[in-house]
């Protein structure tokens, strides 16, 4: 199977699935799927859709990629890449030896204006996600979440509800 084809033209959604399950199934295509998710080439961001959607039906595939993704994150300038590398990061626990950069980044994500939605809301997640590590850091959260509920959209307040509810149950 050759990926880069099968990614160009853009797969529709019934295409896409095909080819995770093909993935899914012949795990061997998993590092060649990884390559193009990394690549710089114009529609490598295809190629994350479909991590994405591999994850769906193996998360194990993906789970070994994690690592790697965090310490992509915050050099990463492709939106498409960073909503679906945090998505499928904010899905699992974290390491324990994460990085700063990543954590830094995730808060600045959450707090930035520029940030688009879906990201901010798996930074938020994330977040979360290390403070059960770390619980220090429930209070600086609280605070951000809290003050960006009152401009935020209908999606990030949904979360910011449910995070804020979890972080007061701790």
């Amino acid at each position: 199977m050759e990926l880069k084809k099968l990614l160009d033209p853009f797969p529709v959604k019934e295409e896409a699935l095909l080819i995770a399950q093909s993935i899914s199934e012949n795990p061997v295509y998993m590092n060649d799927l990884w390559k193009i998710c990394i690549s710089s080439k114009k529609h490598s961001w295809r190629a994350t859709w479909l991590l994405d959607k591999v994850y769906d039906i193996a998360p194990d595939l993906v789970r070994l990629y994690i690592p790697q993704m965090i310490e992509l994150i915050p050099k990463l300038q492709n939106e498409s890449k960073l909503r679906q590398y945090l998505k499928l990061i904010s899905l699992e626990p974290l390491p324990t030896n994460i990085s700063g950069d990543f954590i830094n980044y995730c808060f600045d994500a959450l707090i930035s204006s520029t940030s688009a939605i879906a990201i901010k809301v798996y930074a938020m997640q994330i977040l979360y996600n290390f403070s059960l590590q770390e619980p220090d850091i429930q209070g600086e959260l609280t605070l951000i979440i809290e003050e960006q509920m009152e401009n935020g959209s209908a999606g990030y307040c949904s979360r910011a509800r449910k995070i804020l509810k979890a972080i007061h149950k701790n």
